[in-house]
């Protein structure tokens, strides 16, 4: 490289001497030939005159040849392509000029005129001034050199004492000649090689500069950007939300805050790729640019949340509005690598300063509003409310105590009955969860769950349903009822996160229950939701534990779906039943529904029943067995036996209230 760089200084230096000595070519040319033709008019009368008219016409000829040469080589920039060539024509052509001027020099000798050569040599030296440059030393030494020979061995021959000192002193004038072109020849090239250098080094500082800059600002850009979208990352979008506060905290300016999930996001990227989940991530991040404008910060959190901040007018609901175009711009079909995706967005929104007045509390609350709207479902946005707050205190508390509720034994697992519609023989109990806090009191399951998720105690719940749901089906085969099944549900966070069905195979062993008398109630996102789902369910079926398909025409059951999964029940969702007496559409629905479990050969479980109308209505169109409050809730292990045990021939007609239940292990009066 070192070998390069001075190859390359080296060139520039050849055509910068090339350039200047055609430069200068034409004034030393024409100074020669004016020289030339004033030493002809002196010589005019001592010199024989075609002598004198050869010498002024050759040398006119050759410098105005060389100078001809060199206007165009000029104008045709040989210098920059072909320098060797420029220098080697000015001596070359310096040479020949000067052969000339000896050659006038042996004239005069010859014919005797000594004085001549006198005055001959006083313009061979007036020219070799002239012709003289620091650039180049060759033409300078060219043009004297033959003059100077001539001279001197014309006075060596001469013989006198005044001749040889005069030949003495030419060579001497030729040594210094000689020396002093060397040495500015040398000075230029040392001068022209720093100012090189010295240029190259300032080039190098501003291109180095530039390029410290430059990498200076793709730094500063991927510190506050996210590669991929192009938005700002977490630490912009946090350092601009401090800064837009602490402007708002003296003059209360307004601002939304935005956070964005999307919805399908980890089921596009593992079916079809991190191609297409990127492509995903840039098209959402685009469409909020467009949707919030200029002067919102838009940022992509990590993963696929992103987040906005977006300044408001003091009055104006501009957050609502926007959170809905969010969803409905992030809902339109994405097309990456040949694929048509569809995300969707929950989005969860609070204001500066109604909802919060500290940096913590506003993105806590905007985050509370995210849970609740990815609650409702997915495409869907909400608005913090103050009752949030309370709801995340109380599931704090609920995380906080769980650990403690499984070890002291509170969570249990009780049994609502599930009845056939047409005997009213007990077929069923479902375990289902129950805590009761000491605090907050009865703690809803999906809750519990919730909270076992956060806190990486699910596997441990799930023990105790489990636990309890083959202890009852034990106690069950003991009381002569081993046709009744326990069915247990599994949320899909249990698959996939350990082992599930080796904990089944466990649990069964412990008890000695017939893996038949056990059945597992799924969704089909828990199948789904990953390959150790799917492997899951075929241990279980490959054990002999039944499968029920639950919330069967409600969230991600689809009909394309259950064909490739082997089941035996189909649970139907409490929301076909809740409006059956009153919409026809429902009651066609549950039609549709039961012929369809009848062609597949598989029973049908509706549970919500609460009202004796309700039962009429499936009973008459043939749904077998049925599960609610109308005829028994969620009750402890001793008194879901004790129901069994006295209601194993129920006589339907009487709702609960009727005196048609058993609560604990005391039988209410049976009307004949």
């Amino acid at each position: 490289m070192i070998r390069n760089e001075l190859s390359s200084v080296e060139a520039i230096i050849e055509r910068d001497r090339a350039r200047e000595v055609l430069r200068g070519m034409r004034p030393t040319l024409i100074a020669n030939v004016f020289v030339s033709v004033s030493l002809g008019g002196m010589m005019w009368e001592l010199v024989p005159r075609a002598l004198i008219l050869a010498f002024v016409g050759v040398n006119a000829l050759l410098n105005f040849s060389r100078a001809l040469i060199a206007a165009r080589w000029l104008r045709l920039s040989h210098a920059d392509r072909y320098p060797d060539r420029v220098l080697a024509f000015a001596w070359i052509g310096a040479l020949l000029s000067g052969l000339c001027w000896a050659g006038a020099l042996i004239g005069l000798a010859q014919n005797g005129h000594t004085q001549s050569v006198a005055v001959a040599l006083a313009f061979c030296s007036l020219n070799a001034g002239v012709i003289q440059s620091k650039v180049s030393r060759a033409p300078a030494i060219a043009f004297m050199l033959p003059s100077l020979s001539v001279l001197t061995v014309l006075f060596l021959v001469e013989g006198s004492l005044s001749a040889q000192i005069i030949a003495v002193n030419l060579i001497i004038l030729a040594v210094l000649m000689i020396r002093g072109a060397t040495d500015q020849e040398a000075h230029y090239l040392e001068s022209s090689r720093l100012k090189l250098e010295a240029t190259a080094l300032a080039e190098s500082l501003k291109a180095a500069n530039l390029a410290a800059e430059q990498a200076l600002r793709r730094l500063e850009y991927s510190a506050s950007h996210d590669h991929l979208t192009g938005l700002f990352n977490r630490a912009a979008y946090q350092a601009a939300f401090e800064a837009r506060l602490g402007n708002g905290a003296a003059d209360r300016e307004e601002f939304w805050i935005l956070l964005i999930d999307l919805d399908r996001f980890k089921g596009i990227n593992d079916t079809f790729g991190h191609a297409v989940g990127d492509a995903v991530l840039v098209e959402s991040g685009a469409r909020l640019r467009r949707i919030l404008g200029a002067e919102a910060v838009v940022a992509r959190l990590g993963g696929d949340e992103f987040a906005a901040l977006v300044p408001g007018p003091p009055g104006r609901d501009d957050g609502p509005r926007l959170a809905r175009e969010i969803v409905a711009q992030l809902a339109v079909l994405v097309t990456a690598s040949g694929q048509t995706v569809q995300a969707g967005a929950s989005v969860g929104i609070a204001r500066y300063p109604g909802d919060a007045d500290t940096l913590v509390d506003l993105q806590c609350h905007a985050d509370l509003a995210l849970y609740v709207a990815k609650s409702k479902g997915r495409g869907a946005w909400c608005r913090y409310e103050e009752a949030m707050y309370r709801v995340a205190r109380i599931k704090r508390e609920i995380e906080r105590d769980l650990a403690g509720a499984l070890e002291s034994r509170a969570i249990r697992a009780w049994f609502q009955p599930q009845v056939e519609s047409r005997t009213g023989a007990v077929v069923g109990v479902e375990a289902l969860l129950r805590w009761n806090h000491p605090k907050l009191g009865w703690v809803s399951p999906p809750d519990v769950i919730a909270a076992a998720l956060a806190t990486r105690q699910s596997r441990a719940v799930m023990q105790v349903i489990l636990r309890d749901g083959c202890r009852m089906a034990q106690q069950l085969d003991a009381a002569g009822h081993s046709h009744v099944r326990v069915s247990i549900n599994m949320s899909p966070s249990e698959f996939g996160s350990y082992p599930l069905a080796a904990m089944v195979a466990a649990e069964l062993a412990a008890h000695q229950v017939a893996p038949a008398r056990l059945a597992i109630e799924i969704t089909e996102e828990a199948v789904y939701s990953s390959e150790r789902g799917g492997a899951d369910v075929e241990a279980l079926i490959g054990m002999g534990v039944g499968i029920i398909v639950d919330d069967f025409g409600v969230a991600y059951s689809s009909i394309g779906a259950l064909r490739n999964l082997r089941f035996d029940c189909l649970k139907i969702d409490r929301s076909f039943i809740k409006n059956l007496v009153d919409e026809e559409r429902d009651r066609l629905l549950m039609k549709a529904i039961l012929a369809f479990a009848r062609t597949l050969g598989v029973t049908v479980v509706a549970e919500g029943v609460e009202t004796r109308a309700q039962f009429d209505i499936l009973k008459q169109l043939g749904c077998p067995i049925l599960q609610g409050f109308h005829f028994a809730g969620a009750m402890p292990e001793p008194a879901a036996l004790d129901w069994v045990a006295h209601n194993a021939a129920l006589r339907f007609g009487l709702s609960r209230d009727e005196g048609w239940f058993v609560t604990g292990r005391r039988r209410l009066a049976v009307q004949a």
